[in-house]
């Protein structure tokens, strides 16, 4: 897919793509169009706002910056990668004339995919020759590189640009056919919360310099506002439902508390390191011990990772630049003041135990109850079923995972 270029186009539909990166939405606007084809995006029903779609975070989290992913897309436009695929030619000619061969490898090794366009352009330029002349798109090269694209300075940025680009096109050819629109969240229907293809933002503590945090119709909004004290059962509902991460968690330890109920085999602990136990309401790392259908006792990871799991299986994105590894380390401190409010909301219960027993945290017994009354059933035990069963089975098929590599 290489799309011919809007004579619309200019920084402006830029600048909302680079939102769209960074903030996870845009307004539509129809010069943006061509790149439809790439499934970078899904539609809000009165297709006026467009939403990212998992394949525009992956495309952001396999490269260094905003501005690079930027670079990329522009780059599937057929007048931008023929006039950056001469660019590069051009330096390829010069590199390959003074016979700097480790200088000629590097380059090539960096375009990677890319390297058929330059192809192409190579059998033109023996008629009109390569040139590393200012190109027409030079108010578009300034937005995505600092400078044109034919500047020294530009030449690492549009290799990479072409190698990813040359990405996106062969993986559009594999688009498989979902749904494209994504309905807004109504706050007071829970089914429209944890919906596929919705993202979440990362968890963030309401303090008093954050009460300007900007919310939106279409993401799970990451600010965890702090409980009030006495919660009756139907202000501990609200609370969960209108803070997402809250509700998630409360998610996890009912899971915790339903699986031990059934007296089967296999269960889900979430444990702390006894060096933890000063600071159990805010604790450095919650480790997310499993016992499988086989009795196998596995320390799968850290409560991060089974998150991320979880919202993988749900098909639920985090709102993230970050790349995996890093997304761990960034969950698990975003958690940890999350913790100290399920608590205080008495959601969860912090079980220090004996000097024999792992310190651990369970259901707090004044919400034990809530899930199976009137109120409970209907706005977290049934709504979210999806949610307990993905939270089960990733704990599960994550400790036989590890079981197996160990056998």
């Amino acid at each position: 897919m290489s799309a011919r270029l809007s004579a619309h186009l200019t920084e402006k539909e830029a600048q909302l793509l680079l939102s769209l990166i960074q903030q996870g939405l845009c307004a539509n606007k129809p010069e943006l169009e061509v790149f439809q084809p790439l499934g970078l995006w899904l539609f809000s029903e009165d297709k006026k706002t467009l939403i990212a779609s998992r394949r525009l975070l992956q495309l952001r989290q396999s490269i260094n910056t905003d501005l690079d992913a930027v670079a990329a897309v522009l780059a599937t436009l057929t007048e931008l990668q023929t006039a950056w695929a001469n660019i590069v030619a051009a330096q390829l000619n010069d590199a390959a004339a003074r016979n700097d061969v480790n200088a000629l490898s590097e380059q090539i090794t960096n375009l990677g995919g890319g390297a058929s366009f330059v192809l192409s352009q190579a059998f033109l330029s023996k008629r009109t020759g390569s040139s590393l002349k200012p190109t027409d798109f030079t108010v578009l090269e300034n937005f995505a590189f600092g400078q044109g694209a034919e500047q020294n300075a530009s030449y690492p940025k549009l290799l990479k640009a072409l190698s990813t680009t040359a990405k996106l096109i062969d993986n559009s050819k594999k688009l498989i056919t979902e749904t494209n629109e994504l309905s807004p969240i109504d706050e007071g229907d829970v089914k429209s919360h944890w919906l596929a293809q919705r993202l979440i933002e990362l968890p963030l503590i309401m303090q008093a310099n954050i009460k300007s945090h900007a919310k939106n119709d279409y993401h799970l909004n990451g600010l965890v506002q702090a409980p009030s004290s006495d919660l009756s059962d139907k202000e501990v509902i609200e609370w969960l439902v209108a803070n997402p991460w809250a509700y998630l968690l409360a998610q996890i330890i009912y899971t915790q508390d339903m699986w031990r109920s059934e007296q089967v085999s296999g269960g889900l602990a979430l444990e702390i390191d006894p060096s933890q136990i000063k600071h159990f309401m805010q604790p450095n790392t919650i480790q997310v011990v499993v016992t499988t259908n086989a009795g196998y006792e596995v320390s799968c990871g850290s409560l991060a990772e089974l998150v991320l799991r979880v919202l993988d299986a749900l098909d639920i994105h985090l709102l993230t630049s970050l790349k995996h590894p890093q997304q761990i380390e960034a969950l698990n401190a975003a958690i940890s003041p999350v913790i100290g409010y399920m608590i205080s909301a008495k959601v969860w219960q912090f079980i220090e135990g004996s000097s024999q027993d792992i310190p651990q945290y369970k259901t707090h017994s004044s919400f034990a109850r809530i899930p199976t009354s009137r109120l409970g059933t209907i706005n977290f035990a049934r709504p979210s079923k999806h949610i307990a069963a993905a939270i089960r089975e990733q704990a599960q098929s994550w400790a036989n995972e590890l079981v197996g590599l160990k056998i």
